[in-house]
């Protein structure tokens, strides 16, 4: 062969690989940009979920307080009248169906599954003694929700811990 044949063969198979390794690399590019977003948006989640959490603990608290102390109402309320469910103080009520409906938001938020159970059975709870018919139901939900706020505060810490 002839040199002519050789720099034409040369420059083919220089061509090529010029073309391949930019090939390559423009591939590798795409596929790091694309593991980028992806890391990016799964951050994003943690984050979100941790600032969800973060705020259902200090708003969960305040719906527990408030419904104890709507329990307390209803009891001395019932001393006081022989009488159950006699309305609650108006600040009381506006304040309970003010952080029921922002902890039934903030529970729906929740991506662990066990979790965002078990804060929706200690909600109902929370409800069926807020509603119930007499004082010894009510004080049957009473120490239930008490006894799964407990619980639910605990698996609440532990999840959030882990989110970091």
């Amino acid at each position: 062969m002839d040199a002519m044949t050789w720099g034409f063969v040369g420059t083919v198979v220089g061509a090529t690989a010029s073309i391949a390794t930019t090939a390559i690399t423009n591939w590798n590019t795409f596929k790091i940009s694309q593991n980028t977003k992806i890391q990016d948006r799964e951050e994003r989640a943690r984050v979100f979920q941790r600032e969800t959490l973060l705020e259902l603990q200090l708003e969960l608290r305040n719906y527990i307080r408030a419904s104890s102390l709507a329990y307390r109402a209803d009891t001395k309320s019932f001393k006081d009248t022989d009488y159950w469910g006699v309305a609650l103080p108006e600040g009381l009520s506006d304040q309970l169906l003010e952080l029921n409906g922002k902890t039934s938001i903030l529970i729906q938020r929740i991506s662990n599954d066990d979790l965002r159970k078990n804060l929706s059975d200690l909600k109902s709870s929370v409800t069926n003694c807020q509603m119930a018919k007499n004082e010894y139901d009510a004080g049957a939900y009473y120490i239930e929700f008490i006894d799964l706020y407990g619980k639910s505060s605990e698996k609440l810490g532990e999840v959030l811990r882990n989110s970091y």
